[in-house]
């Protein structure tokens, strides 16, 4: 594992010295997200899925990229965009960008600090790095760094990443007033080559020389994300304070909100680019710009006001809390959106309204609920609404089980309707899009069991076709997927596994997997008189047969493919983890089993896998 940044492995060197010497380690901390400090999440101290750091696995469904990490990435199933508002349709990369609303505010009562460090075959080093404190309950504050470098297996597939953000909620003395600012900037850069130019894994009588050499398509190709967002929010609370005893001498004023107003506003700017500057047009065909290098850039700047109202029905004496079943939620919000596409401008101004009624967890203990609604009044989305309804039960030891839904129409994103560059344009004004959703979860936490059935009706589905030229169905496209997953624990022998099936009615426009298979074998157990906590095992991962999308730089965009059906095999990782009080430490090597059925395998047309690679990393968090 090579690795060409002696100063990053200097500084970790500095911080595991500086924890080992001055810190004290502990494990209670909590995290919640904005306008959720109600809803406190303990991080997570274990082994589970230590090993998965490349960004492509999850839990459930993983995600294809272009063959080295911080390369632009799929989903394996329907990737519905819920998200409301304006899109530029620009999200293949997003798996590595530090979303705003994912800023993780902590409750603990030490400064908390952590670092992530993994190191890989082929210069593949990710490194992260976080700070949070609490002063007093009054002040939370914290800064993220997040760095990715990855030259890949392949010719001209490096990838260089990297995101910083600084938060911060403070708290007035009556816990009545709350002030909170985040900023987070990501840019990301990523190497283009278009796919190979011969096809080793399907051809076995050519010769495999070392990978780094084989020629590929581009050779000069880059594409560049740059995002800035800045938000403040503003939040006063009408309520009461309770008083809770926590010894015979000692009271603690607990303040309970009942009546909120929250204001939003801020900033975000968002940068597309893709450069190539020995671009031919017998490669890009009517994409091909004589004049200057820059294929395509987009920019947006969109500045969001938003207000809302929550009332949580809540009513108390001096020593208790009576708790209303009904929270109920009304909002407004205006977004300004400014938009350059090579030279060409739009702007517009999206109003939208919603309302949310929630059971209140902290007053219903057998059955939860909530409804929402959103609709827009003008805009880009004018006319665009959602209607959402959940109902679980809890069947104590029985399980929980929820029943979900959905119907929705949204305006096709920027890129599907509006291309403009020297020498191609295109404007489509599609139908809006419809989407409606019946979903059926069961959990069993006790046994390990989650099943999840989903049924979608897509009207209007866009998608790019083997031309990568947007392209909407005019029938409707019904999908379906069943998911489970059940761990199996014998002792210190474990065995996790997830299944998931899927299909939809229309292979012109959505290819995907029919089957997704994973599954963890190991053994875990204390070791060393009970200081260490140790996992051995082996990942393995398959997915059916099908035909793969294709992948065009230059719009950002997967498109449809009918050259080949792609061929897969199980894939085996195997690994070794451990747990030191809060120092976790793995050591892994992926697809081990490469070259024992077939070479390698495509993960999109022109793309294979990185194949047999090793890396290893280290998560560390302490306290001062």
């Amino acid at each position: 594992m090579n690795n060409k940044h002696p100063h990053t492995l200097l500084f970790l060197l500095f911080t595991i010295v500086y924890s080992l010497a001055y810190c004290q380690h502990d494990e209670t901390s909590y995290y919640y997200f904005k306008d959720q400090e109600h809803l406190l999440i303990p991080i997570d101290t274990g082994l589970n899925n230590l090993e998965a750091y490349n960004f492509m696995q999850t839990p459930t469904w993983d995600y294809f990229n272009l063959g080295n990490t911080g390369q632009a990435h799929q989903y394996m199933a329907l990737d519905w965009n819920g998200n409301k508002g304006f899109k530029s349709g620009l999200t293949h990369f997003d798996r590595y960008k530090y979303a705003i609303d994912k800023i993780r505010y902590y409750k603990v009562e030490k400064p908390l600090s952590q670092i992530n460090y993994f190191l890989g075959s082929n210069r593949e080093n990710i490194f992260g790095a976080q700070f949070a404190h609490n002063v007093k309950n009054r002040l939370n504050y914290g800064v993220n760094f997040h760095r990715v470098l990855s030259t890949g297996v392949y010719n001209n597939i490096q990838a260089r990443n990297g995101d910083f953000s600084l938060y911060g909620q403070f708290f007035s003395k009556n816990s009545r007033y709350v002030l909170g600012a985040e900023m987070i900037f990501t840019k990301l850069k990523a190497q283009e080559n278009g796919g190979l130019l011969i096809d080793f894994i399907n051809q076995p009588e050519l010769v495999e020389p070392n990978k780094e050499f084989y020629e590929v398509n581009i050779t000069d190709g880059l594409t560049q994300h740059k995002n800035l967002a800045f938000e403040i929010t503003n939040t006063y609370h009408f309520g009461f304070h309770t008083y809770d005893s926590i010894t015979d001498s000692l009271e603690v004023r607990r303040f309970h909100p009942s009546f909120t107003i929250n204001h939003l506003t801020g900033t975000q700017k968002n940068t597309y680019e893709y450069v190539d500057n020995n671009a031919t047009d017998s490669l890009y065909g009517d994409f091909f710009q004589a004049a200057d290098s820059s294929f395509y850039r987009l920019y947006y700047h969109q500045i969001p006001n938003r207000v809302f109202f929550n009332y949580s029905g809540l009513k108390a004496n001096r020593d208790s809390a009576q708790y209303y079943n009904l929270k109920v939620e009304f909002g407004a919000q205006h977004d300004n959106i400014e938009l350059w596409q090579n030279r060409k401008e739009f702007t517009t101004n999206n109003f939208h309204i919603y309302t949310a009624l929630r059971s209140n967890p902290l007053a219903l203990k057998k059955w939860s609920y909530a409804i929402n609604t959103h609709y827009y009044l003008t805009g880009y989305n004018h006319n665009d609404w959602q209607f959402s309804a959940n109902f679980g039960y809890n069947l104590d030891k029985f399980g929980v089980a929820t029943i979900s839904g959905k119907i929705e129409q949204q305006e096709a994103a920027w890129i599907e309707q509006n291309y403009a560059s020297s020498s191609l344009n295109w404007t489509y004004n599609f139908d809006k899009k419809t989407h409606s959703l019946i979903a059926f979860d069961y959990q069993l936490t006790k046994q390990q069991f989650n099943f999840h059935a989903a049924y979608h009706r897509v009207g209007n589905f866009v998608y790019f076709d083997e031309n990568s030229r947007p392209k909407q169905l005019q029938n409707t496209t019904s999908y379906w997927q069943i998911n489970a997953s059940k761990n199996l624990n014998f002792k210190i022998l474990h065995f996790d596994n997830f299944i998931g099936i899927q299909g939809n009615n229309n292979q012109e426009a959505l290819r995907l997997p029919a089957v997704f298979l994973k599954s963890s074998l190991y053994i875990e157990g204390y070791i060393f008189k009970g200081n260490m906590l140790a996992r051995l095992g082996a990942d393995m991962r398959y997915n059916s047969s099908f035909e793969a999308n294709a992948w065009n730089p230059i719009i950002g965009q997967f498109y449809i493919q009918n050259n080949q059906s792609m061929q897969y095999t199980p894939v085996l990782d195997i690994f070794l983890s451990f747990k030191v009080k809060t120092l976790r430490v793995f050591a892994k090597a992926n697809y081990i089993n490469e070259g024992l059925i077939k070479k390698n395998y495509y993960t999109a047309l022109g793309y294979p896998d990185r194949g047999r690679t090793f890396a290893g990393g280290l998560v560390w968090r302490f306290f001062e």
